[in-house]
């Protein structure tokens, strides 16, 4: 409801989104010479002197990336570009190199929805393959030091992305996600990822896809430990970041919808690491060699086979989480 209602505001009377100011200003640094030639930019650093989270300080990044005035550096971080290819150099970041007044400390807004955004879905996702639950809406607010309008809000969010719904009584409710829910959404999988990496394939720059295939040769050859949030990282690359140039959006909200099933390999790495995704990461490979080579149709290919293939496991670990104990849950999620 809060998505149609804004449609009809004046787009002059709303303040522009927050990655927009955070790419003006670093563009200005970067432009002015204040940020060097070679200047490493990481995400959390440049989020703390915002005083914001690292979501609005990504999209500023993609921006910059895409104009020319970063490039990626060794994975984790981002450098400043130029003429001359200088080392990258790790400088101390100040408010006054962007230049923000260095007298006045960012501090982060608590009563802004971003903030709790991820930490909100994230325990959402973790209680779905554990049942049905009541989302209490005051409690929640409680939880957050937020209003209870913004947990509205994000539930709305929530529910268009296909992680909540609400029940006959208009109660938010979140869960359960069956071995059939996951064996439906694999099967819309398989046919819409493939379409949305034809479409967006031809616009991804190939340093992001050589950079996709450098972290899975890290995470296969292990030079790199590979945790839960690290196997999340390389599945995003692929069926998240792979995808994201696609011009249909409403692909993309399908895809994004579908993907819902991601919440039981997850739970699943974070219960017994991530050892048995070792074929996955393999498939994935395949698919961005293909990429590299310019053979898209046939990496369209390996990807609807990779998700075929990822159907079946995912059902068996689903199984497998039924003899789990339940995460230790926030008191907003009443089990029913």
């Amino acid at each position: 409801m809060h998505d149609k209602l804004s449609q009809f505001e004046d787009p002059r009377l709303r303040p522009a989104p927050h990655y927009v100011e955070i790419e003006r200003i670093l563009a200005a640094a970067i432009q002015g010479g204040a940020l060097g030639e070679g200047t490493v930019l990481t995400e959390g650093k440049v989020a703390a002197l915002f005083g914001t989270s690292r979501t609005p300080v990504r999209t500023a990044f993609a921006q910059l990336l895409q104009g020319g005035l970063v490039a990626r550096f060794d994975g984790r971080g981002f450098v400043v570009s130029g003429p001359t290819g200088a080392a990258p150099t790790r400088v101390r970041l100040t408010r006054a190199m962007l230049g923000l007044d260095p007298a006045q400390a960012a501090e982060p807004r608590p009563g802004s929805a971003e903030l709790i955004e991820r930490a909100f879905e994230q325990s959402l996702t973790d209680a779905l393959p554990f049942g049905l639950f009541r989302i209490n809406e005051q409690l929640a607010a409680d939880h957050f030091g937020v209003s209870r309008n913004i947990v509205r809000d994000l539930l709305a969010r929530f529910q268009d992305r296909g992680v909540v719904r609400k029940d006959r009584r208009s109660h938010w409710v979140v869960g359960p996600l069956t071995a059939r829910d996951v064996a439906h959404f694999f099967v819309v999988r398989s046919k819409l990822e493939p379409l949305a990496l034809l479409d967006s394939v031809p616009h991804v720059p190939l340093d992001e896809i050589m950079r996709m295939r450098q972290e899975l040769d890290a995470a296969m050859s292990g030079d790199r430990p590979l945790d839960a949030a690290g196997f999340d990282e390389l599945e995003i690359d692929i069926h998240v970041r792979l995808l994201s140039r696609s011009t249909n959006p409403h692909l993309l909200r399908m895809v994004r919808q579908t993907q819902l099933a991601f919440v039981v390999n997850d739970a699943f790495a974070r219960q017994v690491g991530t050892h048995p995704f070792e074929i996955a990461l393999r498939e994935h490979a395949i698919v961005l060699d293909f990429v590299m080579r310019g053979s898209v149709e046939a990496a369209a290919q390996c990807l609807e086979e990779h998700i075929r293939l990822s159907a079946e496991r995912t059902r068996q670990r689903l199984i497998a989480l039924s003899v789990f104990p339940e995460p230790d849950l926030p008191g907003y999620l009443q089990k029913q």
